[in-house]
């Protein structure tokens, strides 16, 4: 017979256990991870009956392989730059916005992401990708003047137009990440860079951040692709001179 002061411990530690998974530090800069499922998380004008949003706790047996993801994915950045920008991440296992099943995203400084599992094709290099292509949207968001945007327009085919945006390319079905080797030419890498600008830059930070080889290859091929590579890289070290295109080729 297990005594009630043996019970008591053993609930407490159990929490403290618990506790721990919902809030960890990774990084060089040590940012908040939180696993929790909690409306909360989001902001107050997503929480509305248009937006409707929904999430799902990841599964326990994936907050290990997640932290250590995170934290491959934050060392490539320095601390001041994490410090500075990042305030916390949020892990589900999904979340919808209206209606639509969201990979990530992002609020302020603030970025959220998914895992559903490797059978969904969550691979360790698609969660990696997924939290570059949101801290991008961030970084841009706070550090608009630090980005060429003319010059990437003008890298894009004349008179060419992006889509609707993010959400209307959930809604079409046009979110495609794989490289697509149709569009390199005209300098986009994949369906969904088409959407808008941002995401045509999201894209961009995803590859190079993961320094994908196949990106690398179409780098190596098409002169529009080099162009917004160097204005990306220009951006980037508007906040640390450490990143350069050897830097970003040796990652």
């Amino acid at each position: 017979m297990i005594r009630p002061t043996l019970i008591f411990i053993c609930i407490w530690a159990l929490n403290l256990s618990l506790m721990a998974q919902d809030n960890t530090l990774a990084g060089p800069a040590g940012t908040s991870i939180y696993y929790q499922v909690d409306k909360k998380i989001f902001p107050c004008k997503w929480r509305n009956n248009r937006t409707r949003p929904e999430l799902f706790s990841i599964d326990a047996k994936d907050i290990p392989g997640m932290q250590a993801i995170l934290n491959t994915a934050l060392d490539k950045y320095p601390e001041k730059v994490l410090r500075k920008n990042l305030k916390r991440i949020y892990v589900l296992k999904t979340m919808f916005f209206f209606g639509l099943e969201y990979g990530g995203t992002y609020y302020k400084r603030k970025v959220y992401v998914t895992n559903n599992g490797i059978e969904n094709g969550y691979t360790d290099q698609y969660i990696e990708g997924t939290f570059h292509h949101e801290f991008s949207s961030v970084l841009l968001k706070r550090h608009k003047k630090y980005i060429d945007k003319k010059a990437w327009s003008a890298a894009n085919p004349p008179g060419f137009e992006y889509g609707g945006g993010g959400v209307e390319a959930l809604k079409t079905e046009k979110t495609s990440i794989k490289l697509d080797s149709t569009l390199f030419a005209n300098g986009f890498l994949n369906e969904y860079s088409l959407a808008s600008f941002e995401e045509d830059f999201n894209c961009y930070a995803e590859f190079i951040f993961l320094s994908d080889a196949g990106f690398w290859e179409a780098w190596g091929n098409n002169e529009a692709i080099q162009k917004k590579t160097a204005i990306l890289i220009r951006f980037y070290q508007r906040f640390d001179p450490i990143y350069t295109l050897e830097y970003f080729r040796s990652l």
